[in-house]
C-alpha cells in the first residue's frame, strides 16, 4: 500500500547627502551580519507570540539555516506556532512525527495535529491518519475500521486501492468484507487494467470471498505487470501471496506503516 526551504534575504540601503545632490546608495552587508540580524529580528517577534515567527524560528534550528541547528529548539517553536493555529506548522510537526527521520517517530503526536487538521479539510491528513490507523504501532491501536473511514474520506484511486485492500485483509475479522471489498476491487480495475497493485487488491479479494481460482489467476496476472512496472523490487510479496492463494487461504496482514 501505497520544508519548507527558508530564503532570507535583506540589504540595507543608506543615504548620504553630498554637497547639495543627494544621491541613494546601497553599502552590503557581510552576509553573516544579514543573517544574524533576521534571526534576531525573527526570534524577537516569536518570543512576543508572533506564530509565523514561531514557525519560521523552529524552521530554522531544525534545519541549522542561519543557526546552530537545534532540534529540540526547533520542535519547541513549531509547537509553539502549532498551538495557536498555525496550519502549516501542525503539518510540519505531524509530518516529522510520522516520518521519523528528523526527529523521532511518535504516531501519537502525529495523530493530534492530523486530527486537527483533519477537521480543517485536509485531504493529506485523512490519507495519513489512514495509514496509521491501518498499521498501528508506537502508541496508537491498529483499527481497520478507522483505517477504512480516513481513506475513504480520501476517495482517491489510491486510497480507494487501500480500502479494498483492508476489507479483504485486516486481520480482525469484524473489519473484512470480502463482497465490499471485491465490488471495489473490480471497479478500480475496470479504471487501470494494468495497475499491479490494482490487480494485487482484487486477488485478495477473490481470496476472501473463497474464490481461490480467480485469486490465483489475478495474482498471476499482478505478477506480470509487476514486471513491466517501476515496482519490479516487490515481486517476491507478490509471489508470497500467490503460494497463499495456492494452498487455498486467504492473506492476512497490516499495512506496513514505512519501509524501514
Amino acid at each position: 500500500m501505497k520544508y519548507h526551504s527558508l530564503i532570507i534575504s535583506a540589504g540595507l540601503v543608506i543615504t548620504s547627502v553630498m554637497s547639495t545632490a543627494a544621491y541613494a546608495f546601497s553599502i552590503p552587508q557581510p552576509a553573516t551580519e544579514v543573517a544574524a540580524s533576521k534571526f534576531a529580528h525573527i526570534e524577537l517577534k516569536a518570543t512576543h507570540g508572533d506564530q509565523e515567527a514561531q514557525f519560521l524560528l523552529g524552521l530554522m534550528y531544525l534545519s541549522g539555516r542561519f543557526v546552530e541547528q537545534d532540534q529540540q529548539l526547533g520542535i519547541k517553536w513549531v509547537s509553539l506556532a502549532a498551538e495557536q493555529g498555525h496550519v502549516k506548522a501542525q503539518q510540519t510537526l505531524a509530518d516529522l512525527s510520522f516520518e521519523g527521520n528528523i526527529v523521532a517517530r511518535d504516531l501519537t503526536v502525529a495523530e493530534h495535529w492530523y486530527l486537527a487538521l483533519s477537521e480543517q479539510g485536509s485531504k493529506w491528513a485523512e490519507f495519513r491518519l489512514g495509514f496509521i490507523y491501518a498499521a498501528g504501532g508506537e502508541g496508537v491501536q491498529r483499527n481497520c475500521g478507522k483505517a477504512v473511514e480516513r481513506f475513504s474520506a480520501v476517495g482517491d484511486v489510491v486510497s480507494l486501492g487501500n480500502v479494498a485492500w483492508i476489507l479483504a485483509t485486516c486481520p480482525e475479522a469484524k473489519y473484512r468484507n470480502g463482497e465490499k471489498a471485491l465490488k471495489l476491487a473490480r471497479s478500480l480495475v475496470e479504471g487501470d487494467k494494468e495497475d499491479p497493485t490494482n490487480l494485487d487488491n482484487l486477488a485478495a479479494a477473490y481470496a476472501e470471498t473463497g474464490d481461490f481460482n480467480s485469486a490465483i489467476l489475478t495474482q498471476h496476472k499482478a505478477i506480470d505487470a509487476l514486471k513491466l512496472s517501476e515496482h519490479v523490487d516487490r515481486s517476491d510479496e507478490f509471489e508470497q501471496r500467490l503460494q497463499i492463494y495456492e494452498q487455498n487461504k486467504p492473506f492476512r496482514e497490516s499495512v506496513p506503516l514505512m519501509n524501514e
